[in-house]
Formats: C-alpha cells, sequence, structure tokens
C-alpha cells in the first residue's frame, strides 16, 4: 500500500513503525510538528508549511503523494475533519467528513445527543442565548472545533454576552469548511456549567461493540490546565451508570470502530451527563495508562482500524495495579516554566516521570505532551490511594519563578 500519514503525536508515544511494515509498504510523513527528526530512516518525509485546516493549500502542494494514497492516517484531534477532506477529494478509502464531524464538532455532537434525549448539561446556539439568557446560573462558552479546553470562557449570562458582542463579527473562515451546516453558523456556542467530578472512559470499538475500556476520574480539571494549573487522571472501578451512557452515546454519533475518549461529568447527586467525546486515542498518559492497566496497546488497536479496517484483536492481561497520571503545564508563560520535584519521595508509587527543565512548549499553544512540559508522570497504586498520590505531586511540588 501507499500510505500518507498526517504525523502530529510525538512518533514514540504512536510508533506508527509496529503498526506499518515499512518495507512492505511505502510510507510517507507530512509533519505537523516542524520537523522529521525521529521519523523512520527511508520514509519519505515532508515538514508541512500551512496548517492542515487549510485543505485546499494541503491538496495543491502534496496531490504528488495524496492522489495516488492507498490510506491516509491522521489521529490528532486537530487533524481529523483535514484528512476527512482529504480523502474525499481523492478518493483514498476512510472515514469521511460526515463520519467525522459528529465526533468533532461539538454543536453537532450535542445536538444529536439531544435529539436521542441523552442526559447531558443544557446548551444553546449563540443566537438562542441572546434572545433568552437565563437570569442566574454560570455559563461556558464553548468552541466547536477546538480541543484541550481552549477558547473556553466562563462567567454568569452578563458575563457571556458581553464575551460573545466582543467576539469578531464574522467566523473563523479557516474552518468554515470543518464546521457543520446549522442554522447558526458561530463557531462557538454556550453551555451550562454543571459543577461534579470529571470522568473520562477510554477504550475501542469493533463492530459496534466497545471491547475493553478502563474508567478514570480527573484530579484537578482540563480548563484549569489551560489557566496553568496541573492536571492529573486516576483510573477508578467502572460504573455501570457511565457504561451505560458511553454505549448508548457513541452508536448515536455513529462510532463502530476505533479508540475513543468519552468524557462525562457526575454530579452531587450521583447522576452521569454527557459531556464530549472524540473518535481517537486520549492525550496525556492515557494510552500508557490504559496499556499498564489492560496489557492493550491503544494507539496500536487503533491504526489497525485506520489501516486494515479491522482489529484482531489483542489479549486483554488485567493488572493488579490502578495507575494514573499527571503533567504540569508550561503554556502559559512565555518565559517558561520549570518544577522542583523530588522522585524519591514517591518511591513505590512513581512508575516513570518526564522532568524538563526547558519545556517546548510555545506560549498559548496549550499542550500535554512530555517533552512540551515541564513534569509528567505515570504513578501506581489502589484505586483509593491514586488520587490521593496525584492531589500530592499536583498541589506540593512547587513550581518555580522563573529567573
Amino acid at each position: 500500500m501507499n500510505i500518507v500519514i498526517l504525523h502530529r503525536i510525538p512518533f514514540a508515544k504512536i510508533r506508527y513503525d509496529l503498526a506499518v511494515d515499512h518495507g512492505r509498504h511505502t510510507v510517507r510523513y507530512l509533519s505537523a510538528t516542524g520537523t522529521t527528526d525521529g521519523l523512520p530512516a527511508g520514509a519519505g518525509r515532508r515538514v508541512l508549511t500551512t496548517p492542515t485546516v487549510d485543505v485546499d493549500a494541503l491538496a495543491a502542494q502534496h496531490a504528488d503523494w495524496l492522489g495516488s494514497a492507498d490510506r491516509l492516517i491522521a489521529r490528532s484531534e486537530y487533524d481529523l475533519l483535514p484528512a476527512a477532506h482529504l480523502r474525499e477529494r481523492f478518493g483514498i478509502p476512510g472515514d469521511r467528513p460526515a463520519d467525522i464531524a459528529p465526533l468533532r464538532d461539538k454543536w453537532l455532537m450535542r445536538t444529536r445527543a439531544a435529539a436521542a434525549g441523552i442526559a447531558q448539561p443544557a446548551f444553546w446556539s449563540v443566537a438562542d442565548f441572546r434572545r433568552n439568557p437565563p437570569a442566574t446560573g454560570t455559563y461556558l462558552i464553548k468552541p466547536r472545533l477546538e480541543a484541550s479546553s481552549t477558547g473556553i470562557e466562563t462567567g454568569d449570562a452578563r458575563h457571556i454576552l458581553d464575551r460573545l458582542a466582543a467576539r469578531p463579527a464574522t467566523s473563523d473562515t479557516s474552518k468554515a469548511s470543518d464546521i457543520s451546516n446549522t442554522s447558526d453558523m458561530s463557531d462557538v456556542f454556550v453551555e451550562e456549567f454543571v459543577p461534579g467530578q470529571i470522568w473520562h472512559l477510554d477504550g475501542y470499538l469493533r463492530h459496534g461493540v466497545v471491547r475493553t475500556v478502563t474508567s478514570s476520574v480527573y484530579v484537578g480539571d482540563c480548563l484549569n490546565f489551560a489557566h496553568g494549573s496541573p492536571l492529573g487522571s486516576a483510573q477508578t472501578p467502572d460504573e455501570p451508570e457511565a457504561l451505560a451512557l458511553l454505549r448508548r452515546t457513541l452508536p448515536v454519533l455513529g462510532q463502530r470502530d476505533g479508540a475513543f475518549h468519552f468524557e462525562l461529568i457526575r454530579t452531587g447527586d450521583g447522576r452521569f451527563l454527557f459531556l464530549e467525546t472524540a473518535g481517537r486515542v486520549g492525550g496525556a498518559g492515557v494510552a500508557e495508562t490504559f496499556e499498564l492497566r489492560t496489557g492493550v496497546n491503544l494507539y496500536q488497536v487503533d491504526l489497525a482500524h485506520q489501516l486494515y479496517g479491522d482489529i484482531d484483536e489483542p489479549t486483554t492481561r488485567p493488572s493488579a495495579h490502578w495507575y494514573g497520571w499527571f503533567v504540569f503545564p508550561a503554556h502559559h508563560r512565555a518565559e517558561g516554566t520549570s518544577v522542583d520535584f523530588d522522585p524519591g519521595r514517591f518511591a513505590g508509587r512513581l512508575v516513570s516521570y518526564v522532568h524538563n527543565d526547558r519545556p517546548a512548549a510555545k506560549a498559548g499553544e496549550i499542550s500535554y505532551a512530555a517533552a512540551a512540559t515541564p513534569l509528567s508522570g505515570v504513578v501506581r497504586g489502589s484505586a483509593e490511594g491514586l488520587r490521593d498520590t496525584l492531589a500530592e505531586i499536583c498541589t506540593q511540588t512547587s513550581v518555580l519563578e522563573p529567573v
């Protein structure tokens, strides 16, 4: 096969070479990372000079590779829809925009879930919120096509209305082809803020059936990480109501195969509400902790579906331990961030860690990648003790002021 890969996820994490025999197949990388360092020797490689959302430019600049491709692989959240448009344009087998949009466009995702009666926080189009704003409560402005909590703003109804009024009159035209055709073409919508405990369920589907899944609870949250606070996640025993919500929601959004990263909130009275999902492997330490807990490499399972349309299911080997991950941000300071971390303090609980004195994060660009953050790692323990360990790391590790 001729295989083109839109490369953004760190190669050491996803390991395309384990899924694809680079000697048997012609493999070419279009790198969105700004470099081709670390890619397999002998593979074709180009550094992209335009963002992947500019589908017209990509199609024109790389038609020689795309025109002969048998597969186009893109597993980063930011590249899923552009790749789907390119497949459609060049007749490459695989997911089309109509397949990806309900799993990528949060407005479409939420409206489909609402139509199916799936429990979730209340939400409004910009026009409807302006027309009849609630009198009380806290709300979020949520971008339809961003990830990692990028662009989310919170406040009461008056603050939200003011922020909406300050937004440009037209949506980001670079993303126009990615936004589904609805009556409200704004690139954001408004969501009710519901306090509670944020969970994420990770695993994969085969032929519409959830095959392997782990449940985890965030220590901290992704929105606060976006604003500069550390984030952790601890595996936890499955809850039947959460699994039922997962199994009910994914078919409504059209996902039958491949990896998922499903986020939901457990309210104070114990109910679970759907927040959002993604048809790819979760970021940060999700894949590593999933494999430690189950024995299954989620990236390899996901790539198998993308490459061959099916999965030879790996054997699950459940661990006696539970696992969690943590990450400290660096994107929120233009001058960078460093931390004072004592690994010996967590002996017996710390599985691995990466401590960077000079993280590669760019100011304003949220990243969970180990190279881009001052500190990240994986811990293990009992289901009850993991959250305490992660809370200790996140609250008692000193963040050093820049000199």
